[in-house]
């Protein structure tokens, strides 16, 4: 395509057509044509000329197909004729290029060139309108090009293909593919500056691991020269730095990713995770109960997964085709429980407008889970038992009486012996439950199930998200009150964290405060130390660059901005409170000078809002690039919601 036939030349006052124009025989209203080859040219029906003669010669009826039709007789042979390069040939004969010029004009699918210019005015347009509005669009960047291309795609086809028309492609293709280009080359450059700030960050803390025991070293060689003669000093010294260098040890080990056991050690029933040998035999232990139809009573703290439990029960049962009906009995009162366990008729109280099948009725050959049932009442359980002994059941409001077939299987958080003792709960009912008994163990008392347990989660939650060798000693040595359920919530917590934070590793400042014995030492945490030491003097910031073994004095700065951020956002941006944590002190000269450089990184943000005039989160981030620039990115959540902040 792009091949101009002028269809009338003036030869010296004379009025040539061209030969293509001749045949059509018709005005066209256009001086010039752009040639649209749409095919081969072997689509148009050829002969040779021997070809020809044999067909004369036997009188083919194949001739009748000449009547009325154009017939351009010329020279074909590329050897002889020639020829051009098109998308469809790479040698189109001259006699060809005549066809392609009669087929265009016979049927107006010349291309047109009327906006060719309009087009490449509009695909910029459309680029600039990308570029600036790409902020608010809430995608991937990539998922944004790829629909764009294909939405380009789709454009140009039905304009060229359908219409006819020639586009300026390459004003929308070349800018295109440096848009693409500068943002996948802006993405490798930030990733490169956020390592870059990780290992300048890792260098300091080696250099510092490596002072401190060069110290310790020497005070201890003092010590054992002094003797029993130390000073409590010296003691108190040596005992501070070996905190230090644990500490400082501790965040070596943040940065590298714990190894999760694999293979036949660990073990999956019925969605039961777990490695142990406590819980190998209590799922041998389901294996024995649940065929049988025996009322089993589940013990255990809460969270431990008794619901777990009964559903591998019953799922091992002869009843698993049929249902399985779960009732907590803590989460309703006497009356509530008794209608929606055994059901009631219309008119048993205020409101029953129509009957309502109750939980046993619909449990009828199945299984029905009775969570809590140590915080049943007294006449609560008389009706319980009675369905245990005869299988009969009674609707509330209804007389009558009606047989059901389920197996019970009952759960407690609490020791029922003692309550028996105590007439809190009846003996009876209590021997009728306990047939089996699985004890179910706290998570602190199986701690091999936490590894296999966290791995599981976080392969649930987030895949592809690690854990730290401190994060992982910090959940192992825990205590887990709220047990397994207890340690779901906290790897979800955990992996919201990070993600936030642009990681795909979970470090120990991602868990919650409780699980965290012992604090380690993060760069903020020594850029902080050295400030307060310095009683955020005007100095302190290069003073304490040069501290750190001459670091940049950005990179100190910048991790203090971050620090006020994040503890402005994790104190709900309560200023006062904000000063005394950065300060820890009472000192009103520092907290005055904290106060000051606090108000100040606030105001930037306000004018820069205020002189903007925008009011989108997206828009205004996009717009402050420069303040996220050499903030690490462990920060730009907290100005994230900073920005959120001053914005509503």
């Amino acid at each position: 395509n792009g091949i101009e036939i002028p269809l009338v030349i003036d030869n010296h006052g004379l009025l040539e057509k061209a030969f293509s124009y001749q045949l059509y025989g018709k005005e066209c209203g256009s001086p010039v044509i752009m040639l649209n080859f749409i095919s081969s040219w072997n689509k148009f029906r050829h002969y040779s000329l021997l070809e020809y003669f044999q067909l004369v010669r036997e009188n083919s009826t194949e001739l009748k197909s000449f009547k009325d039709k154009t017939i351009i007789i010329g020279i074909s042979d590329s050897q002889i004729a020639s020829t051009i390069e098109t998308a469809y040939d790479n040698d189109l004969p001259g006699v060809a290029l005549h066809a392609f010029a009669l087929d265009n004009l016979l049927n107006a699918r010349w291309l047109k060139t009327n906006y060719y210019l309009l087009s490449g005015i509009l695909f910029l347009l459309f680029l600039l309108g990308l570029i600036l509005f790409q902020p608010k669009i809430k995608a991937n960047n990539y998922y944004i090009y790829l629909f764009t291309f294909g939405g380009f795609l789709i454009v140009t086809f039905i304009l060229s293909i359908v219409f006819n028309y020639k586009l300026a492609l390459s004003f929308f293709i070349f800018p295109y593919l440096f848009v693409i280009t500068a943002d996948a080359v802006y993405f490798v450059l930030e990733k490169q500056n956020i390592l870059k700030g990780a290992l300048d960050e890792s260098e300091v803390l080696k250099k510092l691991l490596e002072v401190k025991e060069s110290e310790l070293n020497r005070l201890q060689r003092e010590l054992d020269v002094t003797g029993e003669r130390g000073s409590e000093t010296l003691v108190e010294q040596i005992r501070s730095l070996k905190n230090d260098i644990e500490k400082l040890r501790d965040d070596e080990e943040d940065k590298t990713k714990a190894e999760f056991p694999a293979g036949e050690s660990i073990k999956e029933f019925h969605g039961i995770i777990y490695r142990s040998k406590v819980m190998n035999s209590v799922v041998e232990l389901i294996k024995k109960a649940a065929p049988v139809n025996a009322t089993v009573l589940i013990v255990g703290e809460s969270g431990t997964g008794k619901e777990l439990v009964a559903k591998a029960i019953h799922r091992l049962s002869e009843r698993k085709n049929n249902n399985f009906v779960a009732v907590n009995c803590a989460a309703l009162t006497e009356t509530l429980l008794e209608s929606e366990l055994f059901g009631y008729v219309k008119g048993a109280f205020t409101g029953a407008s129509s009957d309502k099948m109750g939980r046993f009725e619909a449990a009828d050959k199945g299984t029905i889970f009775l969570d809590e049932i140590g915080e049943t009442s007294d006449n609560f359980q008389a009706k319980l038992l009675r369905v245990l002994q005869s299988g009969e059941i009674e609707k509330v409001g209804s007389p009558k009486q009606f047989n059901v077939d389920v197996r019970v299987v009952a759960a407690t958080n609490k020791e029922l012996e003692f309550a028996v003792n105590e007439k809190r709960f009846r003996e009876d009912l209590y021997y009728r439950l306990n047939v089996v008994k699985i004890e179910l163990p706290p998570l602190r008392e199986r701690k091999e199930d936490i590894e296999v347990l966290t791995a599981h989660f976080l392969s649930e939650e987030k895949p592809g998200m690690s854990l730290s060798k401190s994060a992982l000693g910090a959940l192992l040595d825990y205590n887990w009150k709220g047990n397994v359920r207890e340690l779901e919530s906290v790897i979800k917590r955990a992996v919201i964290f990070a993600e936030a934070e642009g990681r795909d590793i979970i470090k120990i400042t991602d868990l919650p405060k409780e699980i965290v014995k012992k604090s380690k030492y993060n760069f903020e945490d020594l850029v902080l130390e050295s400030l307060r030491a310095k009683k955020f003097s005007h100095s302190s910031i290069t003073e304490t660059a040069k501290e750190l073994g001459d670091v940049n004095r950005t990179m100190v700065a910048e991790h203090f901005r971050g620090a006020v951020f994040k503890t402005l956002y994790e104190n709900n941006f309560d200023i006062e409170k904000t000063v005394i944590l950065i300060s820890d002190t009472d000192d009103n000269d520092v907290n005055e000078r904290v106060n000051n450089k606090i108000r100040t990184f606030l105001n930037n943000i306000e004018n820069d809002i205020s002189s903007s005039g925008i009011k989108e989160f997206e828009l205004a981030k996009s717009k402050f690039s420069s303040k996220y620039k050499n903030l690490p990115v462990k920060f730009h959540h907290y100005l994230d919601e900073v920005i959120k902040w001053k914005l509503s």
